[in-house]
């Protein structure tokens, strides 16, 4: 039979899924073997080894009853093997455990432990800070009774009382700072705790203990105000865009560089955990220079690079008493200069190639003059970025060819030579031919 390893395959399947269904099924029936009758909140813990379950009671009154839910002919028995009630149901004790006694088989069928939570209160006494640039330290006192219980094997335990301490925080996130809520838990005893310095004034609060989170009662808590110390800075580089599009390479960024052409407009932008970060301090220099540099104190800085080279912008944020500083820079690239002249246009109006312009790139000065074939200027202009539409007075200049000088220099310098140190030039000279 060639269909019968699916079909074993498919039966295999089936039958691992029963069982983990009937495993679960008996997982959650034991967890289900009890119901409690009582006036205010409670807890039924069964994750704890070696014991059924532990019944945390708001308060135990006199009608707090526990009842076993099973089907088997039971009795209620102390750990002591002392009788407590025929019945399924009883009234519990503070801190006491329970047997259920299966009298049939005379066997103990589950081992149960209560405990009155109101009996073991919480008491704050003080929360105080030690605060540094990195990390700032709480200092706690407060006093949370064990809950204490015994399990099965009449090993004592106590039950974990874990606290939560609460604030928000300043986070750098995206490229921008955003208030950041922070939860952590901590277990007790503890008498410190240490987390990073917050980034903002915050209130931070300790509150606990989980259980009474968990049954829905008031959580006590102890907070106190904290003023920020720590300081963060990054910097956001934005290359200031030009309206021309003849220009090469305007923005030519990565993502460790800010890349272009010159003159490079660069906006320098402090993204710091202001009002923290009360004092900025910006170095503008040329890298392998740093002892030679422009300073700024303002947040944000418009600069412009004028020269052709390798850059750093260096900012330093300090907080209101000079404790605590950060720092942080960006490269900037201003590319070496370009200029290409062509030698047709054709302003018909089609959207093709209508203006007569230079691609260029990092130009410093430029000076464009076109004469019509009788010496005659047409067209002036200083600024690369823009051209001639081949108009004469407003009106379509005549087909035919066209003279050009051009006066430029780039951003960028010699490096050697007679002019080392002294600006390229880029002088032109030349015809280009008008077609419609």
């Amino acid at each position: 039979d060639l269909h019968y390893p699916l079909r074993r395959q498919r039966q295999m399947c089936i039958r691992d899924r029963f069982l983990a269904l009937m495993l679960l099924t008996s997982h959650c029936l034991g967890f289900a073997q009890f119901s409690v009758n009582t006036t205010g909140a409670h807890l039924q813990i069964n994750s704890e080894q070696n014991i059924d379950a532990i019944f945390l009671f708001d308060k135990i009154s006199s009608t707090t009853e526990i009842t076993y839910t099973g089907n088997e002919n039971i009795e209620w028995r102390k750990y002591d093997n002392s009788f407590v009630a025929n019945t399924k149901n009883f009234s519990p004790e503070d801190a006491t455990g329970y047997i259920v006694f299966d009298k049939i088989n005379n066997k103990p069928l589950k081992y149960i432990w209560v405990i009155d939570y109101s009996l073991y209160p919480i008491v704050y006494n003080s929360l105080t800070t030690e605060g540094s640039c990195g990390k700032l330290t709480l200092n706690t006192s407060l006093n949370a009774p064990e809950l204490v219980y015994y399990d099965k094997s009449k090993v004592r335990k106590t039950l974990p009382r874990i606290f939560t301490l609460k604030y928000t925080d300043y986070a750098f996130t995206d490229g921008e700072w955003k208030d950041s809520p922070v939860e952590t838990e901590h277990q007790y005893p503890f008498t410190q705790i240490v987390i990073n310095a917050p980034r903002k004034d915050v209130n931070i609060c300790i509150e606990g203990d989980k259980y009474a989170k968990e049954m829905g009662i008031p959580v006590q808590k102890s907070c106190v105000d904290y003023k920020a110390v720590a300081v963060e800075c990054h910097i956001k580089g934005t290359i200031e865009k030009r309206s021309g599009t003849n220009e090469y390479k305007r923005d030519d960024s990565n993502t460790t560089t800010l890349t272009g052409s010159g003159p490079l407009v660069v906006l320098l932008e402090s993204k710091s955990n202001t009002p923290t970060a009360a004092f900025h301090e910006w170095k503008i220099y040329k890298t392998g220079s740093a002892g030679s540099y422009f300073r700024y104190s303002e947040e944000n800085v418009r600069y412009t690079f004028n020269e052709t080279g390798e850059f750093v912008a260096k900012l330093q944020v300090t907080n209101a008493d000079n404790s605590c500083t950060s720092q942080d820079s960006i490269k900037i690239s201003v590319l070496e200069s370009l200029l290409d002249v062509p030698n047709a246009f054709t302003p018909n109006g089609d959207g093709i190639n209508d203006e007569f312009r230079v691609v260029f790139k990092s130009i410093k000065t430029y000076k464009i003059t076109i004469f019509n074939r009788w010496g005659q200027v047409v067209y002036q202009s200083n600024d690369p970025s823009k051209g001639w539409d081949g108009r004469i007075g407003g009106k379509p200049a005549a087909m035919g060819t066209y003279y050009y000088i051009i006066d430029a220099t780039g951003t960028d310098t010699y490096s050697n030579g007679s002019n080392q140190g002294k600006n390229v030039v880029h002088n032109r000279k030349g015809h280009i031919n008008l077609f419609r």
